[in-house]
């Protein structure tokens, strides 16, 4: 009996030696790899971004979307087809994408979505979005409004949505420009979104109406109008000054007589005359000649004397092309 329990030392060292490499071949074959089970590979929401960026171990974002966005859509992509995609967004094994259209959180509020990947092991990871819609502002004043040339009347005010500008007959164009309250408010109508134009008028005499909207990030707006005014040409063919040298006039210069008499030494050979215009945009002649062109106020002309008598008309030609005035100075020779 005693030698069948003996056990030869080489034998047992070999069963030893076998055990331990069986071990190490077959009980545990990647020690380095670990399934992350049932995940997705790819999640979004339409016209809006996640917060965090998508990861796929990451289960938890924040979408914030305006207050106005009615509708959105969420789409899920599982890591493996055979998974099931439950929750907020389905997709059965063995399709790879899911996706769904909801509705909305209203402005100021959040909706929470959740959806599960599952495995047939029975594993599972949920992922929840939280939608948040943002109030969005409803500025849609203006911060300063202004015409060149001209001048508002009333004074500009946020408030006040109507306004009259006069300007010169002779004005052809007005610059507006327009500065919203709230950068992200938009304008429209006869000014672009820079809130800057170059703006034809119409003839003298006549009005033209220039309308600019503000549109707030709510989309609510606010219409801001300007009447420009192109005054009619004038009619203003007076003359404020009138002197002559040498001599003097007689009777005493006033612009609603239009006769005068001036008397020089016998040794004079020519007088100068100088007329200032009433308006500088009429236009003033003399010796068949513009002395005193549309715009400028005042005009000159030496009058020669060759006669004991000489008779000088100045004529004043309004704005307006056919209102005129003639202003004559006799002059006379101590002969």
């Amino acid at each position: 009996m005693k030698h069948l329990s003996t056990i030869p030392a080489q034998y047992l060292a070999l069963v030893l030696l076998v055990g331990i490499t069986g071990l190490g071949t077959s009980g545990c074959t990647d020690t380095g790899s670990i399934d992350p089970g049932p995940q997705l590979a790819g999640l979004s929401v339409s016209g809006a971004s996640l917060q965090p960026p998508f990861a796929s171990d990451t289960t938890g974002y924040t979408v914030d979307l305006p207050g106005t966005q009615q509708d959105v859509t969420i789409s899920a992509t599982k890591s493996e087809p055979n998974d099931v995609l439950s929750g907020g967004v389905t997709a059965p094994a063995g399709q790879v994408t899911g996706q769904t259209t909801i509705q909305g959180p209203g402005p100021g509020s959040t909706k929470d979505v959740s959806l599960t990947v599952s495995s047939s092991e029975g594993r599972a990871k949920i992922y929840t979005i939280t939608l948040r819609a943002i109030t969005l502002a409803g500025d849609n004043t203006l911060k300063s409004l202004t015409v060149s040339p001209g001048t508002l009347a009333p004074a500009f005010s946020a408030a006040t949505q109507d306004y009259t500008v006069n300007v010169a007959s002779g004005v052809t164009e007005v610059t507006v420009s327009a500065t919203t309250s709230d950068s992200n408010a938009v304008i429209s109508g006869d000014l672009p979104n820079e809130g800057r134009a170059t703006i034809k008028l119409d003839g003298p005499g006549t009005t033209k109406v220039i309308s600019l909207t503000v549109t707030a990030s709510n989309e609510t707006s606010r219409t801001y109008t300007i009447t420009v005014t192109r005054a009619r040409p004038s009619s203003d063919d007076a003359l404020t000054g009138l002197t002559v040298t040498p001599g003097s006039l007689d009777p005493d210069f006033a612009s609603n007589i239009l006769s005068y008499r001036v008397n020089v030494d016998n040794n004079v050979d020519t007088v100068t005359i100088t007329a200032t215009k009433s308006d500088p945009n009429a236009v003033l002649s003399a010796l068949g000649s513009i002395i005193a062109a549309a715009g400028t106020q005042t005009g000159q002309v030496s009058v020669p004397l060759r006669e004991r008598r000489t008779e000088m008309d100045l004529t004043v030609t309004a704005q307006d092309g056919m209102t005129t005035r003639s202003y004559t100075i006799f002059i006379r020779s101590r002969r």
